[in-house]
């Protein structure tokens, strides 16, 4: 398998996939207001993980891979390298890598001024800064030392930063405790909601699936809804849900005009003021004050039906994905082999020495019955160039011996020789692939042919006895592969 095609299926499934859970998000978000709005923040936060999480993907390989299905030909090949695709995958895969790179900048240029920032960082001195901060953390369950407190000159505006080790940092301003308790109340509760990690996430999808319009649209999602929870949270556990108006004024008080660089740096959440966000806060405010929410049993099984739907979506999106990948693998690499080999299934091909080499689907190998016999060392993987590789296989009536896999390279060519008795029995000598193509040679007695490899793939070398009485071939010989 082709890491990078596979690691392009997997981001693609799961782009597909979480851009349909968000414009089923986007449908659904009102009425997540109406039951409980918290809904439309927990939703909207696993859909974040389902852009970073290829469960499609996953569920699909290890459903269908062969250790649960056998050989099943159709699945055991799920997203396989195909040549057709080579160049056309490889221009897309640099696109990706160019468009996520010139992103990742962005955000490291963000994140490096931001950094340069915190070096003029001191911790709080104030007493009474301090016995405000920790009262309020108290109300907040949030245990002594969890969160630090800091003085920054450099900052115009209150923030919390930091995912592993969180601080609240503050201008050199002079609050009064209103203030301050306003304040400790917004940004203690984004780390609460865990707003910080779900927007670093939020930068890495948009990093991931840099193409995808989809991932942007969650990121500035969750910024918003960020800031709408915290809204919520803080004015519950200042004990004014109903009267919020108070709270925004002291916003607009504490929160200086114009926007600060500071916002765009993914590891941290402001209490800023932008116009148009701060209109759509004290809008939201104003819905949620006209409902009553849901209690904690509604609120929980709605949310779990989402997040079951959802899973089972991007599994249904991802079978799909490998159905369609598996028609158009299977007639390209056909196409392939058949342009190079000149050969159609059931069509003879005589080669140089005079040799007569047969091609067909496996399928049409099987026999009424025919039963499939694998060697007992079926992992090969020290086969290498040049290295015989000795068989010895007693092949009952009625069946193909089957070798382990081994990879070899278009170009290279497989000569395979065996000597079967008894010698007046013919037998078929061949070579398989992964694809379900097959190319062998009927003989009698000793037999040797080489065949030219036109494409990349995992193959198989298989003696079939066609025999339906009591006749038992035992081939001896070897097979080797040379470049």
């Amino acid at each position: 398998m082709n890491l990078i095609n596979q690691l392009f299926f997997a981001s693609f499934i799961s782009s597909v996939t979480s851009s349909l859970l968000v414009l089923v998000w986007r449908m659904l978000r009102n009425f997540f207001v109406v039951v409980n709005a918290k809904i439309a923040y927990i939703t909207l936060c696993w859909i974040c993980l389902m852009f970073l999480f290829p469960f499609g993907y996953i569920a699909v390989l290890l459903t269908y891979r062969k250790w649960f299905q056998g050989q099943s030909e159709v699945w055991k090949l799920v997203f396989a390298y195909s040549s057709k695709l080579t160049a056309p995958l490889g221009i897309i895969a640099a696109a990706w890598f160019l468009a996520s790179g010139g992103l990742l900048s962005y955000y490291a240029a963000e994140c490096y001024l931001w950094h340069k920032k915190l070096a003029d960082n001191i911790p709080e001195d104030d007493p009474q800064v301090n016995r405000v901060f920790r009262r309020v953390c108290e109300k907040m369950n949030i245990r002594a030392g969890r969160v630090e407190l800091i003085r920054n000159v450099t900052l115009d505006m209150p923030l919390i930063s930091g995912w592993l080790r969180p601080q609240v940092l503050l201008p050199e301003n002079d609050y009064t405790e209103e203030e301050l308790e306003l304040i400790f109340f917004h940004e203690l509760s984004h780390h609460k909601h865990g707003d910080v990690k779900y927007k670093t996430l939020g930068m890495i999808i948009t990093l991931i699936h840099c193409f995808n319009p989809a991932a942007y649209y969650v990121f500035r999602r969750l910024n918003r809804w960020s800031e709408f929870m915290a809204d919520v949270s803080a004015l519950e556990k200042m004990g004014c849900l109903y009267h919020s108006k108070a709270y925004y004024d002291s916003i607009m008080r504490l929160i200086p005009d114009g926007k600060n660089s500071t916002s765009k740096c993914p590891f941290i959440s402001a209490l800023k003021k932008d116009d148009n966000m701060f209109s759509r806060r004290v809008d939201f405010m104003r819905s949620y004050h006209k409902v009553q929410a849901a209690g904690k049993i509604v609120t929980a099984v709605m949310t779990l039906a989402f997040m079951f739907t959802s899973s089972t979506t991007a599994y249904a999106s991802a079978k799909m994905a490998a159905d369609v990948h598996n028609v158009v693998y299977q007639r390209l690499e056909d196409r392939t082999d058949i342009d190079t080999m000149g050969l159609q299934p059931g069509v003879s091909y005589v080669a140089d020495d005079g040799t007569v080499l047969h091609y067909a689907r496996i399928e049409d190998l099987d026999m009424e019955g025919m039963q499939v016999v694998s060697a007992p060392d079926k992992d090969m993987v020290s086969f290498a160039a040049g290295v015989h590789y000795n068989i010895n296989w007693n092949v009952n009536p009625n069946t193909r011996y089957v070798s382990g896999e081994f990879r070899i390279s278009k170009g290279q060519t497989m000569r395979t020789s065996a000597s079967v008795t008894p010698g007046d029995k013919s037998y078929w000598l061949g070579i398989m692939d992964n694809d379900g193509n097959a190319w062998y040679i009927e003989r009698k007695g000793a037999s040797s042919y080489n065949l030219p490899i036109s494409t990349t793939n995992d193959y198989r070398v298989f003696v079939q006895n066609n025999y339906r009485d009591t006749t038992v071939l035992h081939a001896t010989g070897y097979f080797v592969y040379e470049n």
